[in-house]
């Protein structure tokens, strides 16, 4: 819920949203009076196939033992004494507070008829799933991408079925594989929304789980890839489709291994997505009395390789914008279970700033954040979870490239069909400078290839210059922080520093386009009216953003800038307990530092480098972005989000 209202203090406008736990817990109430409802974000599904939300008040218990015990029986009803959120984040608290670290255990019921299929849209970090007490499977291919667990059918009558989920939030190479680390915190729980999916009787009849749309050579001709539900199906299958409400269209499919491909269809009254008019079209695929329903976007990324540039739809675009964790004000502090409506607030916020491209950092992304994304025309970069790997783990083909490479099918098989995403990636700041990392970069760069061969292929390489597996990515990407880490102080180092690295990629990979994938300063919220641009104050940010811009959108060898960060986010684990939480204004809500520590390398328990708070406030530096961001643009600045709590 929010309001629109001014704040009074600080001087800076102020913007913030809230989820208070009785107004959750009373929206969770709500929605299980008002009966099963289906998923609101894409795709959708009609006649036959049956989806309901399983999202609601759970019953709770926070533990800590050994998560993967084989004698662990979870049907004691003392595991779950309390009651919780579904989605919601169970090691939620104030910045510079550590969130708890161990095993939560999570219990509800659902009814079904027959066979099942649940999805976990994100459990975190490591995952067992049971049904009436016998567990069907677990997950540990990182913390944010979708899984899929089976469910047998009990007879042939409706049945009532106890689910019980055990979610471990501990770094643990065993349970937690890809959960390396990274300068913000892992949280845990059951983040995102839990389906299930009524599955067809006889694994003989084929129902359709998703049909994945390609744009062809000519366009609006498309080629269609279609899963359907039972992986090992193979026969023909007639289908029906219709593009948007047009006309059915009635064929038939060789199905094997439960994949199938319909080359080429034509999609009537074609309309392109493109960053500034977002057209979408819906095709619906009906197999045997069961539909999906799927969004797409009729466009095409692509390089100029005379120029060395990004181009969509055949035109060369400058890409600007920043990263974007997922992390919003949660009951009992800070969480990644965002609201319709916190989602609704970025979104906002990122258009009044004049940003068209997301970085999304750095784990596969929340589906209602890519459908808002495809709706307003933002450019967007997807990553799987595995920040500052090490050679070793490149070279660990038993388990985390095992773990990494699942990762990436589960981020781009639910995520295909979104014409926003731009980029697949993988390894934030990975050692790309060891010869034996490589075939790590390899392996993943070949993965992504082999499901998606219409977008760009990167990492965001701390090592640049030094890097030796570039030849592996289709898109070149820099971090770096010239004038803050390097040469602090020195305004002239972004615009020395970005010149010299573009130009060092346009010699040696000549037809291969760069971005800047991370860059900035830290600016502390409460320093925003220093009249000198001393380290930490929103003045030598702002001054640090506007030369890193200037030289994005003035250099013709940068093809896109994502600032490091859109707004300030929680850290992780050790510099937390280091660092601490600053002193707080009593009684200031949301809270205000009245004295903060800048002697410590994440003040206040944050990274500050956001050019709004963590509370969404805006510091000086996001007008000066954003005036750069729409002018080139040519875009006029739409009405200012100024939303504080309720």
């Amino acid at each position: 819920e929010v309001a629109i209202t001014p704040l009074g203090t600080p001087s800076v406008p102020a913007m913030a949203v809230v989820r208070p736990a009785s107004r959750l817990l009373a929206a969770a109430l709500a929605s299980c009076a008002a009966g099963a409802a289906p998923p609101s974000f894409w795709p959708k599904y009609d006649g036959l196939r049956k989806v309901e939300v399983l999202d609601g008040v759970w019953k709770f218990g926070f533990h800590h033992f050994d998560s993967m015990d084989p004698a662990f029986a979870p049907g004691a009803a003392e595991l779950t004494p309390n009651s919780t959120v579904v989605p919601s984040t169970m090691d939620a608290a104030p910045p510079g507070f550590p969130g708890r670290r161990g095993v939560g255990v999570f219990r509800t019921s659902f009814q079904l008829e027959g066979r099942g299929r649940l999805q976990f849209m994100a459990c975190s970090f490591y995952c067992r799933v049971f049904v009436d007490g016998r567990e069907l499977g677990d997950h540990r291919a990182g913390g944010f991408s979708p899984f899929v667990i089976d469910v047998p059918a009990a007879g042939s009558n409706l049945a009532s079925h106890e689910l019980v989920v055990l979610a471990d939030n501990r770094f643990n190479h065993t349970t937690a594989p890809l959960h390396t680390g990274g300068d913000f915190w892992c949280f845990g729980g059951i983040l995102r929304s839990v389906l299930l999916h009524k599955l067809p009787d006889d694994s003989a009849q084929a129902w359709p789980w998703r049909a994945y749309v390609f744009p062809g050579k000519v366009f609006g001709d498309v080629s269609i890839n279609i899963s359907v539900t039972d992986g090992s199906f193979a026969g023909e299958v007639l289908y029906s489709l219709q593009f948007d409400s047009g006309e059915r269209i009635q064929g038939s499919l060789v199905v094997a291994g439960g994949r199938g491909v319909i080359p080429r269809m034509s999609v009537p009254k074609p309309r392109a997505w493109n960053l500034k008019d977002p057209q979408l079209h819906t095709l619906t695929l009906t197999m045997n009395g069961a539909s999906i329903v799927e969004r797409f976007g009729l466009r095409t990324w692509g390089t100029d390789k005379s120029a060395a540039r990004i181009t969509l739809n055949g035109k060369i675009v400058k890409l600007h914008g920043w990263n974007h964790h997922t992390q919003w004000p949660e009951a009992g502090g800070v969480g990644a279970a965002g609201t319709e409506s916190q989602l609704d607030v970025d979104i906002a916020l990122l258009l009044e700033g004049g940003a068209n491209y997301i970085r999304g950092g750095h784990y596969p992304q929340d589906q209602r954040w890519l459908d808002r994304l495809d709706e307003n025309g933002f450019a967007m970069w997807e990553e799987t979870l595995g920040p500052g790997v090490h050679a070793d783990n490149l070279q660990d083909w038993a388990f985390f490239m095992k773990y990494q490479l699942q990762q990436i099918d589960e981020m781009i098989l639910q995520s295909l069909n979104h014409p926003s995403i731009m980029t697949w990636g993988f390894f934030n700041e990975g050692e790309s400078s060891n010869p034996k990392s490589c075939r790590g970069y390899a392996a993943a760069a070949d993965r992504v290839l082999s499901l998606d061969q219409t977008r760009f292929v990167t990492w965001a390489s701390n090592t640049r210059q030094r890097d030796v597996c570039l030849k592996h990515a289709t898109l070149i990407s820099f971090n770096n922080y010239p004038g803050w880490y390097s040469h602090p102080g020195n305004l002239r180092e972004p615009a020395r520093a970005w010149t010299a690295d573009a130009s060092w990629v346009r010699t040696k990979f000549p037809q291969v386009p760069i971005v800047i994938a991370e860059t900035g300063a830290g600016g502390v919220y409460e320093w925003s009216d220093n009249a000198t641009d001393a380290k930490w104050t929103v003045k030598y940010q702002s001054e640090i953003l506007a030369a890193d811009v200037d030289v994005a959108l003035s250099n013709s060898n940068i093809s896109g800038v994502t600032l490091w960060h859109f707004f300030d986010f929680k850290i992780d684990d050790k510099p937390t307990k280091e660092c601490g939480p600053c002193d707080l204004v009593q009684g200031s809500d949301p809270p205000v530092c009245q004295y903060v520590n800048v002697s410590c390398p994440r003040p206040k328990g944050l990274n500050n480098k956001g050019v709004v708070d963590f509370w969404r406030r805006k510091k000086a530096s996001f007008d000066v972005v954003a005036e750069k961001y729409r002018k080139a643009q040519n875009t006029d600045r739409p009405s200012s989000v100024s939303i504080v709590w309720v």
